[in-house]
């Protein structure tokens, strides 16, 4: 898995791919010119995530599978963040909540991983909310403004 940012992200969009890179223990990368042909080169045949801005904060992230087709589209705003960073830990989080949204991300972020495979971090995704736990204390929660689940043949802007 690796985690990017649109060209120019502001210093909260950098924040975010820096928390979500921590919590789901993958890779950061700074994007700076690249097209996303050089994106999904350097992805290394993983899944990528691109967290894309909104009048200069966090509003996007794209979910990308490992042969770089667009999977899901969400619009998102930051509802709460933390001051430190999850430290790198080694385990998937376990992923639960409820609705459409749980399995996709759960098939993208970890399709091998058997359901509720850490104790200690865990993504709760219900509604329109998405936390970001560590030992049941939420580190950092996103608003799902809207989102879009892609065939793999569709564009995904």
């Amino acid at each position: 898995m690796q985690i990017t940012s649109s060209r120019k992200p502001s210093a909260g969009t950098r924040t975010l791919c820096k928390l979500l890179a921590s919590f789901l223990n993958c890779d950061y990368f700074n994007r700076g010119k690249m097209g996303m042909g050089e994106v999904l080169a350097l992805s290394h045949d993983t899944p990528l995530i691109i967290v894309g801005e909104y009048h200069g904060n966090p509003g996007s992230m794209v979910f990308y599978d490992h042969e770089g087709y667009c999977v899901l589209s969400l619009h998102i705003s930051m509802l709460s963040a933390v001051f430190s960073y999850p430290r790198k830990s080694g385990v998937t989080p376990s992923i639960g909540g409820d609705g459409e949204l749980v399995s996709v991300v759960s098939d993208i972020l970890c399709p091998d991983c058997p359901k509720g495979s850490s104790v200690s971090l865990s993504l709760d995704i219900s509604g329109d909310k998405m936390d970001f736990k560590e030992q049941e204390k939420v580190l950092f929660s996103l608003r799902i403004k809207s989102h879009k689940i892609y065939n793999g043949d569709e564009d995904c802007s």
